[in-house]
């Protein structure tokens, strides 16, 4: 069990500090790189329904109807405005709950490193006094 023999000592603590400031930046990266991607789906989802929005405005005369390509295209129309809306809700999803979830969990890591901190401080200063004694 060396780790606990190589544990105490101002290097060892600044290693956990710099690992706990590591992963906060790392956090901090994956938050800005989802809400960038929640960002982008949203502006491509209104783009699909603005696309199919703009196909649905065919040529109603009467010599269309019936017309298997009219069809088609009204299909073809609906689902690109189905795909948006999917888009759209995924995006929303996303930044509720994974968004929400990270933002909660750099909260608890800043807390456990200023625990870890105090509580190093805390010690320290135990020992300080109990050396000077």
């Amino acid at each position: 069990m060396g780790f606990s023999v190589n544990l105490p000592g101002r290097t060892a603590h600044e290693a956990l500090l710099n690992r706990q400031d590591a992963e906060l930046r790392l956090l901090e990266t994956i938050k800005r790189c989802i809400a960038n991607k929640v960002k982008c789906d949203r502006e491509w989802a209104q783009t699909l329904s603005s696309v199919a929005s703009a196909g649905n405005k065919i040529d109603r005369s009467e010599d269309l109807s019936g017309s298997i390509v009219v069809q088609t295209w009204k299909s073809v129309m609906e689902e690109l405005d189905n795909v948006g809306k999917l888009v759209k809700a995924n995006s929303d999803l996303i930044e509720k709950e994974t968004l929400d979830k990270l933002s909660s969990l750099c909260s608890e890591k800043r807390k456990a490193k200023k625990m870890c901190q105090e509580e190093h401080n805390r010690i320290t200063l135990q020992f300080s006094n109990v050396s000077i004694v």
